[in-house]
């Protein structure tokens, strides 16, 4: 790693050549003018030869490595040297250039990343005299689909021109005006890589301005330098810890708590919000991005109250937005309409963005719900016709009362709070068979599917349900085909019992029936049934023509000496004529999981099976799996490498399954089904 002859082979003035890279970015060419054009030159050249090495890795915000990144190197001497590479199974990658030059001063490298799922990122880093070089760590932010994430971009436009006034009007920096005009009229108009040569002569000249530092920092982050951004902000934040204004701290705070949610460590970020919160209480921008993070962290009250706060300081209207969602998880739909309303100010539905008519939608129909109707569920029906609907629970001994009911909901709650806490990412084998059904219930076509299966843990976003995916042998994302055959597809089991979690029983209604004697051991069995308008695991049912909200009402068979859920099955609470569907149907089995890194056993779905009536046809699908495995980077089970996506996030509010494709059902208490009528 460095230079393996005594000569150098690049100037300060290799800055004019062009660059395949930086050309293609807004402005031109990176870099200050001024210097000689060697390739214009050749006299200056000489045959001594000087080697670099090149190297770095590329990492998600979380510091998991990224493969099969397309890697652009670039040092300034046109498409020649502008090295294409891929990254590695590590993240890494590496290339070396053997050049010739006259003297030694530095070797500047221009990095361009990208991959599918990821934001572009950008790096230019200057090596030191002598030949040294280091690893290149770049960072890539995951490109979602959130409408709830804070834009880059909205970052950068509330807190860059004020900053940028700010350091135009302070005196101390005369002697770089040049720079700092130059610079920041780049990146202000929009051609931040071209503007960060000059601000970062300004820093350089000038390293306790924590403003410039601060100004810096967003320009990289415009760029697409997450690493150079962020350590721009931690420099700037130990000098204005001791010499900045509550104002300044807590702008700094406020940045950093932003890149923490970016990261999806919401915990993290609340904690620097509520400090920025703090030192300048009156900050509409700092309690509208607390009142976000709150609501990432599905701290539904305390989001509505800081995001109330965040409106009458003087918010912009998506802040109204955040607090609808927030109200609409409270379970006051009434109150989000109202808010919905000073949003729109009277404008048309349809002149709204989509994430605001989704919204708007979530209200009307959770409006209409409230006013419907209660119907008979598992919860008010009695036993014996209970029984006969459900001929499993043959046999059950009938409870007297409820008294146990509120112990064996805290056991179990607890037991699910704990399995999504601690989760462990899995990878096992699932088979999975599609039926197409006569009206007398026969097979009348069918097929076979196999695929990997990965159970997906993101804590660090605030979610609670597990993220799956479907990968071939090879590694590579796939899923059930078979739409459009007339098959369903159906998929989003692992996170079905979320329904007995603490933070979800209220949602619900719940009955003890009684016990239960299954395969020699004791069961309670508990019924369920979703309240309409509280419920917040709610399935969206798209058609190509029309939605409705569906919620469900269920059993669970419940294992009486550990409190685990050893079955589950859901069922729609009301059939939806609207849209033709009478029956979904969903029985899951769970089976002790034994892993030979982890102590305790872990209870996952091994059989599913779903039945589905809609537009005239029933659709069943099973699914089993088998051969679970551990999935991390450091397991000692041999596992085929896999591609993970970034999730994707709906529209839809937090809490509730995605909005699926028309003619989808999903739901964390029933699976996704998807078919055509």
């Amino acid at each position: 790693m460095g230079k393996t002859l005594v000569r150098a082979f690049v100037i300060a003035a290799l800055l004019l050549v062009p660059s395949a890279i930086w050309s293609q970015a807004p402005g031109g060419n990176f870099g200050p003018p001024g210097g000689i054009d060697m390739n214009a030159n050749p006299s200056m050249w000489n045959v001594e030869k000087a080697q670099w090495k090149v190297f770095g890795k590329v990492t998600d915000l979380n510091g998991n490595p990224v493969r099969e990144a397309s890697v652009l190197t670039d040092i300034g001497l046109g498409m020649t040297y502008v090295r294409h590479l891929s990254t590695g199974l590590q993240g890494g990658f590496d290339t070396t250039y053997d050049m010739s030059a006259t003297t030694l001063k530095s070797l500047q490298v221009r990095v361009k990343v990208s991959a599918p799922g990821y934001h572009d990122a950008y790096e230019e880093v200057d090596f030191n005299k002598g030949g040294k070089t280091w690893e290149i760590d770049i960072a890539l932010r995951p490109a979602t689909n959130d409408a709830t994430e804070l834009p880059v971009s909205s970052l950068i436009e509330t807190l860059a021109p004020p900053l940028g006034t700010i350091l135009a009007k302070d005196p101390a920096l005369v002697k770089v005006s040049k720079d700092l005009d130059r610079g920041a009229a780049e990146f202000l108009g929009g051609n931040a890589m071209v503007g960060i040569p000059y601000l970062q002569k300004v820093v350089d000249k000038n390293p306790d301005c924590w403003n410039c530092r601060t100004f810096l920092g967003l320009a990289k982050l415009d760029a697409g330098d997450w690493n150079g951004g962020g350590q721009q902000f931690l420099e700037a934040d130990k000098v204005a810890e001791s010499k900045g204004t509550n104002a300044d701290k807590a702008e700094l705070l406020l940045i950093v708590g932003e890149m923490e949610n970016w990261k999806g460590e919401y915990n993290k970020a609340a904690s620097l919000l509520m400090q920025a919160k703090d030192l300048d209480p009156k900050n509409a921008f700092v309690l509208q991005e607390l009142g976000r993070t709150l609501v990432f962290q599905k701290n539904w009250e305390a989001a509505d109250h800081h995001l109330d706060e965040a409106a009458r300081a003087g918010a912009p209207k998506d802040a109204l937005l955040l607090r609808v969602r927030a109200l609409l998880e409270e379970g006051d739909p009434a109150a989000a309409d109202a808010v919905m309303k000073d949003y729109t100010g009277g404008a048309s539905v349809k002149a709204l963005s989509p994430e605001a008519r989704s919204l708007n939608s979530q209200i009307q129909a959770r409006l209409s719900m409230q006013n419907a109707t209660e119907v008979q569920s598992a919860v008010t029906e009695a036993l014996p016709s209970l029984v006969q609907a459900v001929p499993e629970l043959k046999g059950i001994e009938a409870a007297t009362n409820q008294d146990e009911l509120p112990s064996i909901l805290q056991k179990t709650g607890e037991n699910v709070r704990e399995f999504f806490t601690g989760f462990q990412n899995t990878v096992s084998l699932e088979q999975v068979r599609e039926e197409r059904l006569s009206k007398e219930g026969k097979v009348k076509d069918f097929q076979n599917l196999k695929f990997q299966y990965l159970l997906v843990s993101q804590p660090q976003q605030g979610r609670l349900e597990l993220q799956e995916y479907r990968t071939d042998e090879r590694g590579y994302p796939t899923g059930p085909t078979g739409l459009d055959s007339g098959f369903m597809l159906t998929s989003g089991f692992a996170s079905a019992s979320l329904l007995f979690h603490p933070a979800y029983q209220s949602g619900a209604k719940f009955r003890y029936l009684g016990r239960q004697t299954v395969k020699g051991k004791t069961m309670h069995v508990v019924a369920f049934a979703e309240i309409p308008d509280k419920a917040q695991m709610i399935e969206r049912f798209n058609t190509h023509d029309t939605s409705v909200l569906v919620v469900f009402q269920g059993l669970a068979w419940i294992d009486s000496e550990t409190d685990k859920i050893v079955r589950l099955r859901t069922d729609l609470l009301k059939p939806e004529s609207k849209i033709r569907l009478e029956r979904q149907t969903t029985e899951i089995t769970y089976d002790p999981v034994q892993f030979k890194q982890v102590a305790s056993t872990v209870w996952l779905p091994s059989d599913v099976a779903v039945t589905v009536e809609w537009a005239g046809k029933t659709f069943r699908n099973t699914h089993h799996y088998s051969d679970f495995k551990l999935f991390n980077t450091g397991t000692e089970e041999h596992v085929k490498p896999v591609k993970i996506p970034p999730a994707e996030t709906s529209p839809d509010a937090p809490g509730q399954a995605p909005a699926p494709a028309p003619g989808q059902a999903g739901s964390p208490g029933s699976g996704q089904a998807e078919g055509r009528p």
